[in-house]
């Protein structure tokens, strides 16, 4: 018996045996796949990469699919508010009509006239999409502009002219050195040095609607009575229903 224990005993506190090359080669590969991750032979660490990649492919996919969406709803807002489109006709038209001299007797003066000062707002339509008015009607060159809220803003000028836009968003400035003067739409245009009837707005021809605040205008759009706070629409050729227009605070 004694001899048999001291034979165990020196079976396991004995050195092993020398392994191999090869033996050797696999016991590492062995612990490095443990070490990464391995178990029972097969490593999970690259289902772990493969799961992450999913995941995070996934949230890039919905955030790019929600940028998109956000971009497309911003879009499709934008064009069911009626954004404007390119300028139907450029300001150079009213530059290179000689300003400052008087037009329709009304007068281009160094200061802005504030004695009467009221804004009306022209929107127009060329077979149902809304395009745009350029900024610094009236106002003659060299002209200043700073950014405002809602653009540009045309600070300075050579002169004013009492019908003007200092902005591109279609607000028209009444101002006038006699309150409570009447102006027409026609004076705006023939400021502006751009043509205006029943068939022709601007380089658009076709039939033209016109409405003044919201409604059916029947006589010729020359003869819309400018004022404050009257809403105009032109349309050319198809007809968009009329559509409110909400001035900004101190207008």
């Amino acid at each position: 018996m004694p001899n048999k224990k001291r034979s165990r005993q020196t079976r396991r506190y004995s050195s092993a045996r020398p392994k191999s090359g090869a033996a050797m080669a696999k016991a590492r590969k062995k612990a490095a796949w443990r070490k990464m991750g391995g178990g029972r032979g097969r490593a999970t660490w690259p289902w772990v990469v493969v799961l992450t990649v999913v995941v995070v492919g996934g949230v890039v996919g919905i955030v790019a699919s929600s940028g998109s969406n956000s971009s497309n709803s911003a879009s499709s807002t934008s064009s069911n508010s009626g954004s404007p489109g390119p300028a139907i006709a450029s300001v150079t038209s009213f530059d290179s009509n000689s300003p400052g001299h008087t037009i329709d007797g009304i007068h281009c003066t160094t200061n802005e006239q504030l004695a009467y000062h009221v804004h009306s707002h022209l929107a127009i339509f060329v077979n149902g999409k809304q395009m745009g008015i350029p900024m610094g009607i009236g106002i003659a060159p060299p002209r200043q502009t700073q950014p405002g809220a809602t653009g540009d803003f045309v600070v300075a000028g050579t002169c004013f002219y009492e019908l003007h836009a200092h902005t591109a968003d279609g607000v028209i400035h009444i101002e006038s050195p006699t309150p409570g003067k009447v102006y027409t739409l026609g004076e705006y245009f023939d400021i502006w040095n751009q043509p205006l009837g029943p068939d022709q707005v601007a380089s658009a021809k076709g039939k033209v609607t016109a409405y003044r605040n919201g409604q059916l205008f029947s006589g010729n759009p020359r003869d819309i009575l400018l004022g404050a706070h009257v809403v105009i629409q032109l349309d050319v050729g198809k007809v968009v229903a009329p559509k409110p227009y909400t001035f900004a605070a101190g207008l």
